[in-house]
């Protein structure tokens, strides 16, 4: 019995989803935080997905624009000069400048992942990870770019998501600080005890 149930363990760290909760379990530990941390996680877990993968996208069909317009005949490149006069740039460095920005967001984003892991243990280290990446990131749209790029060219939901990210970081960075100092990781203070 004991030599089955030996060779079941075995099998099970050779299988690829043995791997997978091993990794799971050195990136994130093995205990699960309390809800809020939870919550407060997931939702800037999608929104820094959406973010990383956007910028991956972007940055690809950027650097690949002579392939799309071979395959599709999409003229990517005149496209984005066009835009880049529009908003004052010249011509050829406004494409510079965007791929260059998209390669530094794809880090940034990669930051800001390492940020919620440490978010996620609780580590109230995950500020310089998560308000580093996002700091960055918004620095080199509002400056590397333009004022006019993050106006015209940035979404309504990017915007909203951005300030959302941020938001949530900062309450979650001060509720922590509360914890760590003794108090409890909620809006309203602590819980009274009654003493009797």
């Amino acid at each position: 019995m004991e030599a089955q149930q030996t060779e079941q363990q075995e099998s099970l760290l050779d299988s690829p989803m043995s791997l997978l909760l091993r990794v799971r379990n050195f990136l994130f530990g093995e205990e699960k935080p309390d809800g809020y941390t939870q919550v407060t996680f997931y939702i800037n877990l999608v929104l820094c997905a959406i973010f990383f993968l956007w910028s991956c996208i972007s940055y690809f069909a950027i650097s690949l624009r002579t392939v799309i317009e071979e395959q599709k005949s999409i003229p990517v490149e005149g496209i984005l000069m066009n835009r880049g006069i529009e908003l004052g740039f010249q011509p050829s460095d406004f494409l510079d400048r965007l791929v260059t920005f998209h390669l530094i967001s794809i880090f940034c984003w990669i930051a800001v992942f390492v940020g919620l892991i440490l978010l996620w243990r609780k580590d109230l280290r995950f500020m310089y990870f998560y308000f580093g990446g996002t700091i960055i990131y918004i620095g080199m749209m509002l400056f590397y770019l333009n004022l006019s790029y993050y106006k015209e060219d940035t979404t309504f939901f990017d915007k909203i998501s951005f300030i959302a990210m941020n938001a949530l970081g900062v309450m979650y960075y001060f509720l922590l600080k509360k914890e760590e100092n003794g108090g409890s990781l909620s809006f309203f203070g602590e819980e009274d005890s009654d003493d009797e």
